[in-house]
């Protein structure tokens, strides 16, 4: 994961102050700004934050020194908890970045990722909450996440929730109808108009928003879709391992699409890991990608593992939201600000050679083969 600017000279910065005495003096703003290449304010933003924890202090007449007694101790302890499996959910990536903006603003936290919800709630329930500062959690749709969110709210902890929304509770989301739309508008770009969109009828924010981009996307380039190209995929909540994607089972109703019944030239949706479901499904008819139909995907696990095929679609910032929900924690523990605030990150749209323009005329055909 490349860090931003600002937290590669804060990173600099402070290897700088622990290869120092305390009392050593340190390069000063302007001789860090020459060193990095990078502006005297980014220097400054971050010698302000070693400044603030202790590590750096600011002398007149002498400029910036190792402090003399730098302060190791820890600034708070956070919980961080998130639906997923360690080392393969996008959701993991969260942990990742909640890890490393931890140890950057030097808080002690401790994990508890489970896999179902309810190993969640029963984790959190099990853990003395006063011994924490602050939590940075995932929260969905279900009952047993919702009595975790109540456990954590019932102890006076401030909590921040990433890649889903909470009223009442600063949540940092993807940019979920950007992501929509730029696919939306790529498949239009590329002479796409029957588009398959597979949905959830789970309810999480990001489902309609993506959707709604999606749908404007197509307004904008002349087309309204066509409602019998929206097809509901039950989403049950839990991850699965990136391999494991295509197994995830696809309603009766999926079938009028694989046999044909109903035409399209592209695949996308909500989530990849229905798309690799469905595509799982094309192949076994004979389908190709994209000779065939083009796919273009959403979500950090975009390639057909059977095809080793990368796929065009939406890269979701997971790492930036762990980051961003322990920054506003630490913001708001740290007296920075008197609140936290909700965030939305940025997507990137990555193309790719799934997405291609449309064959004459084509709809899927079981008796087809490769």
């Amino acid at each position: 994961m490349i860090k931003q600017i600002y937290e590669q000279v804060y990173d600099h910065i402070e290897a700088d102050v622990h290869q120092r005495a305390p009392g050593e003096p340190l390069p000063s703003e302007v001789q860090y700004s020459l060193q990095l290449a990078v502006s005297r304010l980014t220097v400054r933003k971050a010698v302000d934050e070693l400044v603030r924890q202790g590590l750096v202090t600011r002398v007149a007449g002498k400029g910036l020194m190792v402090s003399e007694s730098p302060e190791t101790r820890p600034l708070g302890r956070l919980l961080i908890s998130c639906i997923c499996i360690p080392g393969d959910s996008d959701l993991f990536r969260c942990v990742r970045g909640c890890v490393d903006a931890a140890g950057r603003y030097r808080y002690d936290y401790k994990l508890l990722n489970f896999p179902t919800a309810a190993e969640q709630y029963r984790a959190v329930l099990a853990e003395d909450l006063s011994a924490y500062d602050g939590a940075a959690i995932t929260c969905f749709d279900s009952e047993a996440e919702q009595c975790t969110l109540n456990l954590i709210q019932r102890a006076g902890l401030p909590v921040c929730i990433m890649a889903n929304e909470h009223e009442g509770f600063p949540s940092i989301m993807s940019d979920d109808y950007n992501g929509g739309y730029l696919i939306g508008d790529d498949l239009c770009k590329h002479g796409h108009r029957d588009i398959l969109y597979l949905t959830t009828d789970r309810r999480i924010a990001d489902v309609p928003r993506r959707y709604a981009g999606f749908a404007q996307a197509l307004r904008d380039n002349g087309i309204e879709h066509d409602e019998r190209l929206l097809l509901t995929i039950p989403d049950p909540g839990v991850p699965l391992f990136t391999g494991a994607g295509p197994l995830r089972p696809l309603p009766f109703a999926a079938e009028k699409y694989l046999e044909g019944k109903i035409p399209f030239t592209a695949v996308t949706g909500h989530s990849t890991l229905p798309i690799l479901s469905f595509c799982r499904q094309l192949s076994l008819r004979g389908v190709r990608i994209p000779e065939d139909v083009s796919v273009a995907a959403y979500g950090d696990q975009p390639y057909l593992p059977w095809d080793n095929l990368t796929l065009t679609g939406i890269l979701e910032a997971k790492y930036k939201m762990g980051v961003e929900a322990v920054t506003q924690l630490h913001a708001y523990l740290s007296g920075a600000e008197r609140e936290m605030q909700s965030r939305i990150v940025p997507v990137r749209y990555v193309h790719h050679k799934s997405v291609s323009r449309p064959p004459q005329s084509f709809a899927p055909n079981v008796n087809k083969t490769k």
